[in-house]
């Protein structure tokens, strides 16, 4: 039976049948608690690709100095999410990498992806190494008090403070420094899973 939920992906969906080339790298940005999980969710279980999360590529907290927070985007391991999985992907179909897992500070079990279609999601999948070998880019918007309600659900009123202090100001930085989204994005609703 057709799952209603997937009427929704329809024109991404078309866009992507449209692509052409080895390998299509599909980028999900936005704001946290806008549902880019959930969006990346669902594209890979219709077109079958594989999904890494921009937050297995965070900085260790070693790295992260005033100066390198200060950077638009500066969060995120660009260089190890290029050299460990995008630049071995697009050359041959295949990475193998360690996510960074917070909790812990350390890099957790090796992850694999394969085949056609990668989806990378999350804040700052949209740097400039990345959306220059990107072949669709999609951007969720959501409004600032529904993502306020969202992350309440999702975080807590203790972890929502730090959210709004540190993370959501960070975001921020980085959509204005690199003009985000730009045309060339393509904008979805925000996204919501079933369990919401």
């Amino acid at each position: 039976m057709f799952d209603m939920r997937y009427m929704r992906l329809q024109p991404v969906l078309e866009r992507i049948a449209a692509l052409t080339g080895d390998r299509l790298l599909i980028t999900i940005d936005g704001p946290c608690g806008s549902g880019k999980s959930t969006l990346a969710k669902e594209l890979a279980a219709v077109t079958g690709a594989d999904v890494v999360h921009m937050d297995d590529f965070v900085i260790p907290y070693a790295c992260k100095t005033a100066e390198r927070l200060a950077q638009p985007g500066g969060n995120a391991d660009v260089e190890r999410l290029m050299t460990e999985v995008l630049q071995p992907w697009i050359a041959a179909g295949y990475a193998s990498y360690r996510p960074y897992l917070c909790h812990t500070d350390a890099l957790g079990e090796t992850a694999e992806v394969c085949g056609r279609i990668l989806i990378l999601e999350g804040s700052y999948a949209n740097l400039p190494p990345i959306r220059e070998i990107a072949a669709l880019r999609l951007f969720i918007r959501v409004p600032a008090n529904e993502q306020q309600e969202r992350l309440l659900k999702r975080v807590g009123p203790a972890r929502l403070q730090t959210f709004n202090e540190r993370w959501i100001p960070l975001e921020n930085a980085y959509f204005s420094a690199f003009e985000l989204p730009d045309p060339e994005c393509m904008l979805i609703a925000p996204c919501y899973d079933q369990a919401e």
